[in-house]
C-alpha cells in the first residue's frame, strides 16, 4: 500500500495514496516480487459477483480430525508432524492469502483485498457470526495498510459510529501480526483496566481459539485454555521433573497482554503491536500524556519504527471529574492529520487519522456498498424527532456523528448558546475555511500616521488575524476637541479587549489577552480581527489595541477590572480612544446617575446583558461568526467561570458594544419667551 507498484493503481483514502497491485497479481512479501493469482469469481453473471465466504473442501474435517488424533497420540519426543496433501496445499493458499491479499469479482469490478482483510473474512468470528464485506471496512484495511507499511508512521487513530465492528478490528490487528512473528509483544489498554481485560477477551482470545489450526502457534495453556491475562505463545510451562522437556523447542515466543489505563503501564517495554481501545472515553488518565509514553515503546534504541499503534473510539458524553479527558484525545486527534507533517515526513503524534461517518454505516447492498442517502434521511428524521430537546438531540448527534465536528461536539445541556447552530458553522468554516491576513499596526514615524504591516517570522503568536483590512485611505480619521484626541468613526465599529492583571508576558504565566476589531454591516453585527496571546511586554498589548483603534477611528473598551490601560492612554494623549460604559450595559434604574468610567462595566446586570446579546447573536446571526476559536470557546463557555474564557468574553464585549449609540448633546429647546432690545436683537430668555 506504501510503495508504488508497477502496473498497478492508487486509489486515495482520506489523503492516504494506497498503492493497489496490478489486477489479479499481488506482492509476495516472501519473495519481493509481483505474483499472478488471478481473479476469483463465485459466479460468472455480474449480479452474483459478490463476497462470499469460501466454502471448505468436503474432506476438510475429517482430515482435521485425524490431525487432532495424530498429536494425541504423539510422544513428547517425537519430532514427526502431520501430513496429507490436500490439507498442505490448503494451508499454502491460505497462508499466501494472509499474508499477500486476495482478489475476487465484486459486481463486475476487480476488488483487492489485502492479507488482514481477507483473514478477517474468511476466518476472524465475531458476535454474529463471520464478517460482511463492506466497501467502508475496504477503505479502512487500505488505510491501515498504509499505516503498517509506512516507516515514519506509528499507525493510526480512529472515529466511528458504535457497533460498527471497530473492536473486532482492532483484536485482528493485534494477533495477526504477533501469531506469525517471533519475539514480539503486543499490549491493549482502554478506559479502565476492567475494559481492556474485556476487550482482550472478547476481541482476541476468543476469535484466536477458533481460527483454524494451521493458523493458531502453540501457545501456553498453563493459564487455562481460555486465558484471561495473556496469551504466551510458547509451549506450555512444566513444572516438577520434566520442566526441562520443552527447553529449546521451536516457539515464537510472543506475547500478547492487557494492562490497566495508567500512562506509565507500558513504559520502558517494546510493543510491536497496540491498541487504545476507547481512547475518547479514558477517564483515569490523559490519553495525550500516555501516547506519549507508548510512541517511545513503538521506536528502536535509534528511533526506527519497529512497532504499530490503532487508537480506536466512539466519542460520546462522558461523567468524569477530570477536566480535559476528552480535551486529550482532541489533541491527539489534531496532532495526526496525514495532511499536515513535519520536515521529518510525521504528524505531531506519529499517527495518521481516519473517520468514518455515520451515513456510511448502514444498509449495505449484496456488493457491501452503504446507501449513504437513505442512511442520511433516517438519521436527519431521527434528529427532527427530539429537535427541542436540546440534550437527546446532542446525544443521537454524538452517537451517529456525520462529521468529525459533530462527532467531538459538545453536550447541549451544557453549552449555553444554541450548539446545532455552531456545528453546523463549524462544519461550512471547515469546508470553506475565511481567509485571514496576519497584521500588526505601527506608527509612521514621518507622518505619525498608524499603518499596518504583515508580520513577520516569529511574530505568529501575537498578532491581528483580520478578515477585513481597511484601506488607508479611509484610516487615521479624527478630531480633536478641547486639545484632546477623539475618533470619528465610532457609529462605524469597536474594539474590545479582555487583559490580564499583572505587566508580565510570555507563556508561563498563563492568563491570555483577547481583543476584536468589529463593524456594523447594514445593521449586523461582525468581528473582523483577533488578537490573542501573552505579549513579552503587557504594553505590547496596549499598543496594538491604541493603534488599531487610531487606524481604525473605533472606541477601544476593556474590560474594567483594572485600570492600567487608562494611564497607557492617556501618558500618550490617546484617552479619548477610550469607550466609556455603554448606556446599553447599565442598569436602567440606574443610568441616570452612573458613573461612566472608560471600560465596560463588570457588574451582575453588564454580565447578563452580554450573555443574552450573545445568546440572540448565536441563534440569529451566527452565520457571521467567521472565526473558528469563536464557535469552539462558545462551546464551553461557562458564565459562571469566565476567567477561562478569554476569547469568549471579548466577543460577547463587542456585540455588545456595536449597539452603543455615540453620545449626541440633546438640540437646544426653543425658548417660551424671548426679550429683545431696541435693535432687535435677542438678550434673554
Amino acid at each position: 500500500m506504501y510503495e508504488k507498484i508497477e502496473g498497478g493503481s492508487v486509489i486515495d483514502v482520506q489523503g492516504l495514496p494506497c498503492c493497489i497491485p496490478p489486477e489479479g497479481y499481488v506482492f509476495n512479501i516472501v519473495t519481493k516480487r509481483l505474483e499472478h493469482r488471478g481473479i476469483y469469481s463465485r459466479s460468472e453473471n455480474k449480479e452474483e459477483q459478490h463476497w462470499e465466504r469460501l466454502e471448505l473442501p468436503n474432506w476438510y474435517k475429517t482430515v482435521l480430525k485425524q490431525w487432532d488424533e495424530f498429536d494425541k497420540k504423539k510422544k513428547d519426543d517425537d519430532d514427526t508432524e502431520f501430513y496429507d496433501e490436500r490439507l498442505e496445499e490448503l494451508k499454502a493458499q491460505e497462508w499466501d492469502r494472509r499474508l499477500n491479499g486476495f482478489w475476487f469479482m465484486n459486481n463486475g469490478v476487480p476488488t483487492y483485498l489485502t492479507g488482514t482483510h481477507y483473514m478477517y473474512l474468511q476466518w476472524w468470528p465475531i458476535d454474529i457470526g463471520y464478517p460482511k464485506f463492506r466497501i467502508p471496512d475496504l477503505e479502512k484495511a487500505y488505510f491501515m495498510q498504509y499505516c503498517i507499511e509506512d516507516p515514519t508512521c506509528l499507525g493510526m487513530v480512529e472515529v466511528t459510529k458504535r457497533r460498527f465492528g471497530k473492536s473486532f478490528w482492532a483484536g485482528i490487528f493485534l494477533t495477526e501480526y504477533v501469531t506469525r512473528t517471533k519475539m514480539t509483544n503486543a499490549g491493549i489498554q482502554s478506559k479502565t483496566g476492567n475494559d481492556a481485560k474485556k476487550f482482550f477477551s472478547k476481541t482476541v482470545v476468543n476469535p484466536f481459539r477458533r481460527l483454524p489450526k494451521f493458523f493458531r502457534p502453540e501457545y501456553d495453556t498453563s493459564l487455562g485454555s481460555n486465558p484471561k491475562s495473556e496469551l504466551r505463545f510458547q509451549k506450555t510451562n512444566i513444572r516438577g521433573k520434566n520442566h526441562a522437556e520443552n527447553v529449546g523447542r521451536a516457539e515464537l515466543g510472543s506475547i500478547i497482554d492487557w494492562g490497566s489505563s495508567d500512562k506509565v503501564h507500558y513504559d520502558g517495554q517494546k510493543l510491536h503491536r497496540y491498541v487504545g481501545d476507547e481512547a475518547g472515553k479514558t477517564v483515569e488518565t490523559d490519553v495525550y500524556e500516555r501516547h506519549e509514553v507508548v510512541r517511545y515503546c513503538l521506536l528502536d534504541d535509534e528511533g526506527r519504527v519497529i512497532g504499530k499503534a490503532l487508537y480506536t473510539t466512539t466519542v460520546e458524553k462522558i461523567d468524569s471529574d477530570k477536566d480535559g479527558v476528552q480535551d486529550a484525545f482532541k489533541l491527539l486527534w489534531n496532532e495526526s492529520d496525514q495532511l499536515r507533517r513535519g520536515d521529518d515526513g510525521r504528524t505531531g503524534s506519529g499517527l495518521y487519522r481516519f473517520f468514518m461517518s455515520a451515513k456510511r454505516t448502514r444498509y449495505f447492498d449484496a456488493f457491501g456498498y452503504p446507501d449513504e442517502e437513505r442512511t442520511l434521511k433516517v438519521i436527519l428524521a431521527d434528529r427532527e424527532t427530539v429537535k427541542n430537546n436540546p440534550r437527546a438531540l446532542s446525544a443521537r448527534i454524538r452517537k451517529e456523528p456525520l462529521t468529525i465536528e459533530e462527532a467531538f461536539s459538545e453536550d447541549a445541556d451544557k453549552c449555553v448558546f444554541n450548539l446545532q447552530n455552531i456545528i453546523s458553522r463549524e462544519t461550512k468554516l471547515a469546508e470553506s475555511p475565511v481567509y485571514k491576513r496576519q497584521i500588526l499596526f505601527y506608527r509612521d514615524g514621518e507622518s505619525q500616521m498608524v499603518k499596518w504591516r504583515d508580520i513577520r517570522r516569529g511574530e505568529e503568536d501575537f498578532c491581528w488575524k483580520m478578515t477585513q483590512v481597511l484601506p488607508d485611505n479611509e484610516a487615521n480619521k479624527y478630531k480633536i476637541e478641547m486639545g484632546a484626541k477623539y475618533p470619528t468613526r465610532t457609529r462605524v465599529g469597536a474594539i474590545t479587549v479582555d487583559s490580564y492583571s499583572n505587566s508580565q508576558g510570555g507563556r508561563k504565566y498563563g492568563s491570555k489577552a483577547s481583543a476584536w476589531i468589529g463593524v456594523k454591516e447594514g445593521g449586523r453585527k461582525r468581528a473582523i480581527g483577533h488578537l490573542y496571546g501573552r505579549p513579552n511586554v503587557k504594553e505590547e498589548l496596549h499598543n496594538q489595541v491604541m493603534l488599531a483603534a487610531e487606524y481604525h477611528g473605533f472606541y477601544a473598551w476593556y474590560e474594567h477590572t483594572s485600570d492600567d490601560y487608562l494611564s497607557y492612554f492617556r501618558e500618550r494623549g490617546r484617552v479619548g480612544y477610550l469607550g466609556r460604559y455603554p448606556l446599553i450595559l447599565i442598569d436602567p434604574t440606574k443610568r441616570e446617575d452612573a458613573d461612566r468610567f472608560r471600560g465596560t462595566p463588570i457588574t451582575p446586570f453588564s454580565l447578563t446583558k452580554q450573555l443574552d446579546n450573545g445568546i440572540l447573536y448565536f441563534e440569529n446571526d451566527i452565520e457571521l461568526i467567521d472565526f473558528e476559536e469563536v464557535l469552539q470557546n462558545a462551546k464551553k463557555f461557562d458564565p459562571y467561570n469566565r476567567t477561562e474564557y478569554d476569547t469568549m468574553v471579548s466577543f460577547l464585549m463587542l456585540i455588545s458594544c456595536l449597539d452603543e449609540q455615540p453620545y449626541t448633546p440633546p438640540p437646544k429647546k426653543a425658548p417660551l419667551i424671548t426679550v429683545y432690545d431696541s435693535s432687535g436683537k435677542a438678550v434673554s430668555v
